[in-house]
């Protein structure tokens, strides 16, 4: 049953975009945020949208301001609801199609949120990036081969839906 402050009033929750970007070699493209530590230091580019912002071209800004690269996301590949935390509210994160990039392609890293990025061989992820991180890419790269776009709920390891 729904209270009358149900669409007036829903909980906040965020909303991430990102994109999976793949070279010529079928490496990911992997950014390190400068404001994070051990293996949650590697991930896919994107970020949060805006109030109102469409998650599409909050993918596109986030990338561009993250990277310097002008991509139109594609379709979403994986969605990922996360529950809340200690440090981040309950939200969702949209994994969109980034294309493929050149590993040649020199990008243009904010030095104040990144310091660095790689294109990692498929094989070396686990050793790269956190479970859920892995979690996400090996369903959104699952998808990009054809196979359903997956929501993945929680942690790597609980309950989902397929």
């Amino acid at each position: 049953m729904h209270s009358e402050n149900d669409f007036t009033d829903p909980p906040a929750r965020r909303i991430g975009a990102l994109a999976l970007i793949t070279s010529e070699f079928g490496d990911v493209l992997l950014v390190e945020k400068a404001y994070r530590q051990g293996p949650e230091r590697y991930g896919l580019p994107g970020g949060c949208a805006r109030p109102g912002e469409p998650a599409p071209i909050a993918c596109q800004r986030e990338v561009r301001e993250e990277t310097g690269l002008d991509l139109v996301p594609q379709r979403v590949l994986a969605v990922h609801q996360m529950p809340a935390t200690d440090t981040a509210t309950e939200g969702y994160n949209l994994v969109f199609d980034g294309g493929i990039v050149p590993a040649a392609t020199t990008l243009t890293l904010p030095p104040h949120e990144l310091s660095g990025y790689r294109w990692a061989p498929v094989p070396d992820l686990p050793d790269l990036v956190a479970p859920y991180t892995l979690w996400r890419i090996t369903a959104a790269l699952a998808a990009l081969h054809g196979e359903p776009v997956r929501h993945l709920c929680g942690h790597p390891g609980e309950l989902t839906p397929t």
